[in-house]
């Protein structure tokens, strides 16, 4: 699917020359994370908002941006195995870029896995600043996932919600789009105001929803036959969801995570929306953001709905955030699933049986 991409030639259009040489490849062996230019020097400012969670990770990083900064040490990194001819085909004119020169592309390539991508930052030669994000799918679902999230962001700016990217260009038969560039820096692993600001900023003022809307859309995705002995668990956890309280509705991101969420003066930005959902339960992405961070970082599964105090949902009272985090475990139980996600649903369900443990 990666033969054919964008056909124009201008100017702007990458040299069908490109060769690996010509980049530096970052990450496990045979597994490149990051292509940077040789020139490294013009992207490093761009890496900045790329910092990692963990301590030695982040040591790390700093110690690679301060060799990338040095031409003599550079040279001596790896080039790329893996190909990447795609990266010579795409017309950088046709998917927004305005500057007379040519951009200077740093690439970041996605999880392998069924919806992987390549996010490309094109950077200004002249200002070492980012201009556009293009994002290109290196799988059919990660086609799937761009036009989706294309299509979210035009909506959510006819809305005039401005958290978010705009969308710039897309080929819709490619699945590939460009959008703009969120400056800021990424989010850490706690609560902070201004992400409780993004969620009450995803909040649908004047709309409800209820569990019971939700939990009837569940109980079919979620078949006993698929759950093992954790039947029982799972349909004592929807029993608990039969509540036909109004509750105020909310924008779902999805994937409402540290690396989604770009902070800056003051504010939060939120990237990635290619789970979004256009109404669903409050706290949602709350959850999302503890429970998956502690899934990713190697943390025990443990229910969070005592320790969460965020001021965006004031008038949810303490059983009701209960029933909200068994909703949201399982939906992305469902969804994991679906997708045979076996060790994510494991985590997925130790979380669910410790959240009904610790009842109201």
């Amino acid at each position: 699917m990666l033969e054919a991409r964008l056909s124009c030639s201008d100017n702007v259009r990458e040299s069908r020359q490109t060769r690996a040489s010509q980049f530096v490849s970052l990450g496990r062996p045979g597994q490149a994370r990051w292509l940077i230019p040789r020139n490294a020097a013009i992207v490093v400012d761009a890496l900045s908002g790329w910092e990692p969670h963990r301590i030695t990770a982040r040591i790390g990083w700093s110690v690679l941006k301060s060799a990338l900064r040095r031409p003599a040490i550079s040279r001596l990194l790896p080039c790329p195995k893996e190909p990447f001819d795609w990266l010579a085909t795409l017309n950088w004119g046709a998917l927004g870029w305005e500057q007379p020169s040519p951009p200077c592309p740093l690439i970041y390539l996605g999880t392998p896995g069924p919806r992987r991508k390549a996010v490309v930052h094109l950077i200004d030669a002249r200002t070492h600043r980012c201009e556009l994000i293009v994002k290109v799918p290196l799988t059919e679902g990660a086609q799937l996932a761009i036009r989706h999230e294309a299509h979210v962001l035009l909506e959510l700016h006819k809305e005039g919600f401005t958290d978010a990217p705009r969308l710039v260009e897309l080929n819709f038969d490619e699945g590939i789009a460009s959008q703009t560039f969120i400056p800021g820096r990424r989010s850490g692993l706690r609560s902070t105001r201004e992400m409780e600001g993004a969620l009450r900023r995803l909040s649908l003022p004047g709309e409800s929803i209820t569990l019971q809307e939700v939990a009837g859309r569940l109980s079919q995705h979620l078949p006993a036959e698929r759950l093992c002995g954790d039947g029982a668990l799972v349909a004592a956890a929807l029993e608990r969801l039969d509540d036909p309280t109004q509750l105020p509705a909310a924008r779902i991101h999805g994937d409402f995570a540290p690396w989604n969420i770009m902070l800056n003066n003051g504010s939060a930005a939120l990237l990635d929306w290619e789970e979004y959902q256009p109404r669903g339960l409050p706290l949602n992405d709350a959850y999302h953001f503890f429970h998956m961070t502690r899934y990713l970082f190697g943390k025990a599964p443990r229910s969070i709905w005592q320790e969460l105090h965020l001021q965006c949902c004031p008038s949810i009272s303490t059983t009701m955030r209960w029933k909200l985090e068994l909703a949201y475990l399982l939906q992305t139980l469902a969804m994991k699933l679906a997708v045979h996600d076996g060790r994510q649903t494991a985590f997925l369900l130790t979380a669910l049986r410790r959240a009904m443990a610790s009842r109201p």
